[in-house]
């Protein structure tokens, strides 16, 4: 990009001026007349580029911009014109910052969203850039590095925009670095100064366009940013909670620790703890003083419900918990029942941005879909599961990707042979044609052309066609629009879904087992695993207690003294096998020097045979039985292996496929003896 020799513009309409020459820059001069905005292609040295400061639109730009030639400075800049709604746009401004730039201030830039690039830069007076925002469809660039050279830039994922609604993008100096947040959401990157702040001198937004309009601009005032002002007390509760547990666990027995773990008072502390933590290692925090948040800190049911209900794709747990309390404080019933379980559902869900099917650009609103479900859960028009399921199967019911109009039609149009919790999303080869061109011979490859530019809803599905994509995002549709937990899941060259039937978890539209069916992008599995791990943690949500008290001993483990976090680490594991969380932790565990063998080799052998026994009682192990043994057969290796002192858990598990051959016999050696 920056790297490039060469720039192209495209689909700029140039305003009538003289012509003029910047070295391979032409303005033409005729005005073109066509109605199409005119295809012309300019190309600029890229070191000229950036001498010029010469703006330009990408080609998914919907209308054309107008570079205008100062004749008196010899340079390019995008001029000003009228929106389509009448506003004007600026696209080179200036906003003079008042004062000198100190850590806490923040600057709030508070806008109209259209399909447009612009930037967001803090510059000195002599136009040299200390702070560069430039908003890309597939990243965000910030140029601050301690250089000035293009290629040193810091790069941050692309914020979720949404077309005509409002944004806001605020810049917060800390210590050290600029912080940039996105509609109050702290993104994850830091970037450090490139020099002090005392040179800012103002504020430039350049580009944009297509209709984008600034609305407000918030310069430094007197306020600091509540990330700076709470940040110090938010990190002292930490560090408070960590010394109270650590006083209650270090040193003592695998008994005291599980009468801890056990207790209101340690249950609380261990969640609690997790929780803030998992919120500070985004760089975030939370006001705990918030009568919402304080609520949801000590309120047992809550806050287990809400650490226990899977993990979130993009770790935004603050987004988590800011959705969350808003919504009991919007319906002060949703702190119990159907209603806590559908809220923490929401608010885990969405903490990640869900998109719409039909409209991929569009973003369902989480509090919305909230009120939308319950609204529908007291006409009950869900099944059986919807109902009974825990805070976990809800979230792949009310994270659907369809509109709230696409539910109610596909309530209305399912064939009524279908309409049952058993059946509901086998209704997709029914209801679907598998067509690779539509109607009029147009490919399925080429994308909105197959389906006329229209929306891509259900109905489209279903009245125009699919592939294995759409046929399978159309089961997933049906079934969670009637209250059932289902969800998209990759194959090699294939696209499948997964469903809740009959209480277990299976394959549809299936062409390669649950082995080697992997994730689909925005779409968050258990402990961010591939999608045979979905049946151990449907397993682990119906022994709910057992994998809650597994979670305290996980996270006590860590302030027990190393010696005794196996025991801790394994009592956590047989308690609830199914969590693999634990078993991740057991690597550090069994490589920990003073640990003494033989309290491994009895612990793994006392397991061992439980196993079995449980395995003997069942006729035949099923396809997802098979994609979990290297998780239920770790142990068996170790145990059948003459154990070292130090055991690189990960790489015997990593290793597991050169073992099978002699695990099997293994296996079948221990089935004889018991």
């Amino acid at each position: 990009e920056h790297e490039d020799d060469f720039w192209q513009l495209k689909n700029i309409d140039h305003k009538k001026k003289k012509s003029h020459n910047f070295n391979s820059v032409n303005i033409p001069d005729e005005e073109p007349t066509a109605t199409v905005p005119q295809r012309d292609s300019i190309i600029v040295n890229a070191r000229k580029r950036r001498e010029l400061n010469l703006a330009y639109d990408d080609e998914w730009m919907s209308k054309p911009e107008m570079l205008e030639l100062n004749e008196d400075t010899d340079s390019i800049a995008l001029s000003e014109r009228e929106a389509s709604d009448g506003g004007t746009i600026k696209f080179n401004t200036r906003y003079d910052i008042p004062r000198t730039l100190e850590p806490g201030d923040f600057i709030e830039v508070i806008g109209t969203y259209k399909k447009a690039r612009f930037s967001i830069n803090l510059k000195a007076n002599n136009g040299q850039i200390y702070l560069h925002v430039d908003f890309r469809p597939s990243h965000t660039t910030v140029l601050n590095s301690a250089t000035p050279h293009w290629g040193s830039e810091v790069r941050d994922s692309y914020p979720t925009f949404s077309s005509g609604k409002e944004f806001k993008i605020t810049i917060m100096v800390d210590d050290d670095s600029y912080r940039f947040f996105f509609n109050d959401e702290l993104r994850s990157k830091k970037f450090p100064f490139r020099k002090s702040t005392d040179g800012v001198a103002y504020l430039q937004l350049f580009g944009g366009g297509n209709g984008l309009k600034i609305n407000k601009i918030n310069m430094p005032g007197d306020k600091k940013h509540e990330l700076y002002v709470n940040r110090e007390a938010f990190h002292e509760k930490i560090s408070e909670l960590k010394e109270t547990i650590r006083n209650k666990i270090a040193g003592k027995t695998l008994s005291a620790v599980m009468d801890y773990a056990n207790s209101t008072e340690g249950s609380l502390d261990l969640f609690k703890l997790e929780l803030l933590k998992k919120v500070r290692s985004s760089g975030n925090i939370l006001n705990i003083d918030n009568q919402e948040i304080s609520w949801l800190l000590n309120n047992q049911e809550a806050i287990e419900m809400f650490m226990t209900s899977g993990d979130i794709l993009n770790n935004n747990w603050r987004k988590a918990v800011e959705i969350f309390t808003e919504i009991i404080k919007q319906d002060p019933e949703a702190k119990e029942g159907l209603k806590l379980r559908l809220a923490v559902a929401t608010g885990l869900t969405f903490a990640y941005p869900v998109r719409s099917q039909a409209i991929w650009s569009n973003l369902i609103d989480g509090i919305e879909r909230y009120h939308q479900f319950v609204e529908w859960a007291k006409e009950k028009l869900f099944f059986t599961p919807f109902y009974q399921g825990t805070a976990w199967h809800l979230r792949y019911i009310v994270g659907s990707w369809q509109t709230n109009e696409e539910h109610i039609w596909a309530r209305e149009n399912i064939l009524q042979d279908y309409k049952n919790e058993d059946k509901v999303a086998d209704v997709t080869h029914k209801m679907v044609k598998y067509k690779l061109y539509n109607d009029d011979g147009v490919s399925v490859h080429s994308g909105a052309a197959y389906y006329y530019y229209k929306p891509i809803t259900l109905e489209a599905f279903h009245k125009i066609g699919a592939v294995c994509g759409g046929i399978s995002r159309f089961a997933v549709g049906m079934a969670q629009a009637h209250g059932v937990p289902a969800l998209m899941v990759g194959q090699p060259g294939h696209c499948a879904y997964i469903w809740y039937r009959r209480g277990k978890w299976v394959l549809g539209n299936d062409i390669s087992g649950w082995s080697k069916s992997d994730t689909h992008s925005y779409i968050q599995y258990s402990w961010k695993r591939k999608a045979p791990f979905f049946p151990a943690m449907d397993n682990a949500q119906k022994n709910l207690n057992n994998y809650k008290l597994s979670e305290k001993l996980r996270f006590a483990a860590r302030f027990s003294e190393p010696h005794d976090k196996f025991e801790v680490i394994e009592a956590a594991s047989s308690i609830c096998p199914q969590n693999y969380a634990v078993w991740q932790e057991m690597e550090l565990a069994l490589e920990e020097p003073t640990l003494p063998r033989d309290v491994v080799h009895q612990a793994l052998i006392n397991e061992l045979t439980s196993i079995r026994k449980a395995n003997l009682k069942k006729e035949k192990s099923t396809d997802c039985d098979s994609a979990l043994i290297p998780l239920l057969g770790v142990r068996h290796l170790l145990v059948m292996s003459a154990l070292p002192k130090q055991v690189p858990f990960l790489a015997t598990l990593h290793s597991f496929e050169d073992k099978s051959k002699k695990l099997l016999q293994s296996l079948q050696i221990c089935r004889e003896v018991h």
